[in-house]
């Protein structure tokens, strides 16, 4: 089995099902994983597994904008990992998927936050993806395969990350080797993703998945949007349409507040990194643009992947 879902909450799990679904095609069991901002507690009519890994059902419930019971109405066996638990509890929940069979799971963040360094002016949602990353990474200690993907990048918060350090985060990636490649859904993947999509925004408002999903059908340049935390204009460009597919170890050597949740193991520790950070003085790829261009042109080979991680 492989686990795909979003990376901190929110439209994450929403989007990584352009993944999942291009998985599923290729007759293996998949099944979602979402982590989210929450304690096992507050979800109300879940299945408690192990640790801060539940099942959750189409009648589960909680506050916030929660996608995954919405995802389980579709059809597919999905699991939260709630953050707010320690990172140990995590792991736990970690041990029991692999004695269920899970091989591998790949987690997707919507917007980029998960690629900052700590330094930048703005981090968007930090917390939540910092130990999303630090799960990723114990998944490898334990033998699972594990992969980080980015779609949208540089959207986060209406563009709230400078896209030029975002860029300049990820050439850094890929030149310590851990860039994999570019994703966009084939034609018949995408058709089912839409229509999932659809079903899912009719019920829970997300920004990012918006954009991820404008990108797709090249609803391109600039519109008004009020849809969740975002209102005013915003500009749907190209790229948002790519997932990076990066290794979230790389990933998380270079962002700091990965390496606060490895070592504190708590979001709330993240937090506390988060208020105390300084801001450097980093301008960033003056022409991202002809950088993503580049590391677009590498696509990323999911076939090769999903053999490798089953046999």
């Amino acid at each position: 089995m492989i686990l795909v879902g979003g990376l901190g909450g929110g439209g994450d799990s929403g989007g990584a099902l352009s993944v999942a679904i291009a998985l599923r095609k290729l007759d293996i069991e998949v099944s979602i994983l979402g982590m989210v901002s929450c304690r096992v507690d507050d979800i109300q009519r879940v299945e408690h597994l192990c640790g801060a890994l539940v099942r959750v059902n189409e009648d589960s419930w909680s506050g916030g904008r929660f996608f995954e019971p919405h995802i389980a109405a579709l059809g597919w066996e999905t699991y939260v990992m709630c953050l707010n638990e320690s990172l140990d509890k995590a792991v736990e929940g970690l041990d029991y998927l692999k004695e269920q069979g899970v091989k591998a799971v790949f987690s997707v963040d919507f917007g980029g936050d998960a690629l900052v360094r700590g330094d930048e002016p703005e981090v968007g949602s930090a917390a939540s993806d910092a130990m999303g990353l630090a799960i990723l990474a114990k998944a490898r200690e334990i033998g699972l395969e594990s992969l980080l993907g980015i779609g949208a990048l540089g959207a986060e918060g209406g563009g709230c990350i400078p896209i030029e350090l975002l860029v300049e985060n990820l050439l850094l990636v890929a030149e310590n080797h851990g860039y994999f490649g570019s994703y966009v859904p084939e034609r018949d993947v995408e058709k089912e993703f839409l229509r999932s999509v659809s079903f899912l925004l009719e019920r829970v408002p997300s920004f990012m998945l918006t954009v991820y999903v404008d990108a797709l059908r090249e609803r391109l340049g600039e519109r008004f949007y009020r849809v969740a935390y975002f209102k005013g204009k915003f500009n749907i460009l190209r790229h948002y349409r790519y997932v990076y597919v990066l290794d979230p170890l790389v990933v998380c050597q270079i962002n700091y507040f990965c390496q606060v949740a490895l070592k504190r193991k708590y979001r709330g520790a993240v937090r506390s990194a988060m208020k105390a950070r300084k801001v450097g003085k980093r301008t960033g790829i003056a022409n991202w643009e002809k950088t993503l261009h580049r590391l677009a042109a590498k696509r990323w080979d999911y076939r090769s992947w999903v053999r490798r991680c089953l046999h």
